[in-house]
């Protein structure tokens, strides 16, 4: 008889999906692993992408689509790496394929993990997930009809709709799928949700939830380029911070730190980038710099440009705000490599000057048809 166990991702100690997927499905010999879910996204991939390498030859997913979240880089990850692939799309994104099964099995014992979590980093380790692990026997009657229905039920898909679960055998099928819109590209923005525009003052001081974190932050495999140019108006993402600090929020508690009104530009989670140059003069070099007036400060270059504001999902309005770059490369901060660019908050500092922002993202988009626009979203 199957051996139930929760899992309860966030919640309880020592409760993570992808500890889970590796130690869990983990059989000798597998015979056969089958994924089916919702969304796909390479963070994801590559979270357990030595994991699936391990078994490639004997895996199976199938992944949804057309639902705004499964990205070509996911799917790509999954092709690196040989296995099968069949992409289901309903043909509607009002009903999207939506489970979250992952099955291996041999022809003695099965492991099974049906729930929540998705193929991303946010399914495997940053949201509450919650799942039932089940250890199958085979030798058991009902465990056997348990096993089987599951597998001929993801199986099937394909025979019974043919038109919407299709083989994705090369990187052209996911190109395609691309530019039809049915899967998304990671390197550009994708629509705010909730960006609503909030009316009066803004009064939403919930602090991030707690939970607990069983594993080192992972790191984000960053897209490597732009898989095609956008073909409509929108937003592209340029920088993404790490956890937001006091400093950053300007809430500092030490005594002899002041609030600067300001926050540095550092490299964030962006890997190969110079920040002592990437912000002026790649992200920003579109707006019109100026040396301060002042001879003792000329040294400072100022612009001023238009951001958009959304804070945990809520629209506060459009802003000018001011960027300050220290030009100079003789000083010990630049020899240290040390970020010089800082983005000032001026009016927009009593929307950020909060505590429950503490740890959370600083998002940067750039609008694509004019560089010269800007859109900051924290959550």
């Amino acid at each position: 008889m199957a051996k139930p166990k929760f899992l309860f991702q966030g919640i309880r100690q020592h409760n993570d999906h992808e500890t889970a997927i590796r130690t869990f499905l983990e059989i000798d010999p597998l015979d056969k692993m089958i994924f089916g879910v919702a969304f796909v996204r390479e963070n994801g991939v590559w979270q357990i992408r030595d994991f699936i390498k391990q078994h490639s030859r004997r895996t199976v997913i199938y992944a949804g689509i057309r639902n705004g979240i499964t990205s070509a880089q996911g799917l790509f990850a999954l092709l690196d790496l040989k296995v099968k692939i069949y992409s289901v799309d309903t043909g509607s994104t009002s009903t999207i394929f939506h489970p979250k099964a992952y099955i291996s099995f041999n022809d003695s014992e099965g492991r099974v993990i049906i729930g929540s979590a998705n193929l991303t980093l946010s399914g495997l380790h940053q949201n509450i997930e919650a799942s039932t692990l089940l250890a199958i026997n085979r030798q058991d009657h009902g465990d056997e009809q348990f096993l089987g229905d599951l597998v001929s039920s993801i199986t099937s898909l394909q025979d019974n709709f043919p038109e919407h679960v299709v083989a994705v055998q090369k990187k052209t099928d996911i190109t395609r799928m691309l530019r039809q819109g049915r899967v998304e590209d990671e390197s550009i923005a994708q629509p705010i949700r909730g960006a609503a525009r909030v009316q009066g003052k803004w009064r939403d001081q919930l602090p991030m939830i707690k939970l607990f974190r069983n594993r080192r932050e992972p790191v984000i495999k960053p897209p490597k380029r732009r898989i095609i140019p956008p073909v409509h108006d929108g937003w592209v993402l340029v920088w993404v911070s790490k956890g937001l600090t006091e400093r950053d929020l300007n809430i500092p508690t030490g005594l002899t730190t002041n609030p600067t009104g300001s926050m540095l530009l550092k490299k964030g989670k962006i890997e190969g980038i110079d920040q002592r140059s990437h912000f002026r003069q790649k992200i920003f070099c579109a707006l019109d710099w100026r040396r301060d007036s002042q001879p003792s400060l000329s040294h400072l270059e100022r612009a001023e440009a238009e951001f958009e504001i959304i804070i945990k999902g809520i629209n506060l309005g459009k802003y000018n705000l001011k960027l300050t770059h220290n030009s100079r490369t003789d000083t010990r901060s630049y020899e240290q490599l040390n970020a010089m660019t800082q983005i000032h908050w001026g009016v927009a500092k009593d929307f950020v000057a909060h505590r429950d922002l503490l740890g959370r993202e600083f998002r940067l988009y750039q609008r694509i048809n004019n560089p010269q626009q800007f859109l900051v979203e924290i959550d």
